[in-house]
């Protein structure tokens, strides 16, 4: 198989990890996530990682580093495998996609899934800490944040679009056309 790396895209809770959970048990694909390098440093900082500190820490790292800082921490690491199967997990601005567009077999897919359908799955999986207590006014306003709200124009720039609204088989089903 061709070497794949793809970058996966898409608003807070439009199935990311979930696509991810399947290209991992399916190709055993190695998963790098843009929101690792901020988890590592709240942790070594002692901080809760909740989505607003990450927000937060993000947009205070690309102030100080430059807009590219946390591509070019994934570049390298990814820059290092040797897995024929490559995940970038969530990718929020184009900048962060500068380096890895002239990876040999890089792609970038776009997930979407309608504002009601992601509400319900983050408040469900409750990933980061106020997650399961979080109201739909608070999901929207998170959803406009500078982090969240660049997401959106990947869209236009992705080289496959995946709508999500359905079941897991469905949104695996999608991936598998793309692949052929």
């Amino acid at each position: 198989m061709q070497k794949m790396i793809l970058a996966l895209a898409g608003e807070m809770g439009c199935g990311k990890g979930t696509l991810t959970k399947y290209l991992v048990a399916q190709y055993g694909a190695e998963v790098y996530r843009f929101s690792n390098p901020l988890r590592d440093i709240l942790d070594r900082m002692h901080r809760e990682k909740s989505r607003d500190s990450m927000q937060q820490l993000s947009t205070a790292l690309r102030q100080v580093f430059g807009e590219e800082i946390l591509s070019e921490i994934v570049l390298a690491d990814v820059g290092q495998s040797e897995s024929s199967c490559i995940i970038i997990d969530g990718v929020r601005r184009e900048s962060d996609i500068k380096y890895l567009r002239n990876l040999q077999g890089f792609k970038l897919i776009f997930i979407d899934a309608d504002l009601q359908t992601r509400y319900t799955r983050i408040t469900f999986r409750g990933e980061n800490s106020s997650d399961t207590t979080k109201t739909i006014e608070e999901f929207i306003r998170e959803s406009e944040a500078e982090a969240e709200s660049r997401i959106r124009g990947l869209k236009e720039i992705s080289d496959f679009i995946l709508e999500n609204n359905g079941t897991m088989k469905e949104l695996e089903e999608q991936f598998e056309k793309v692949v052929k």
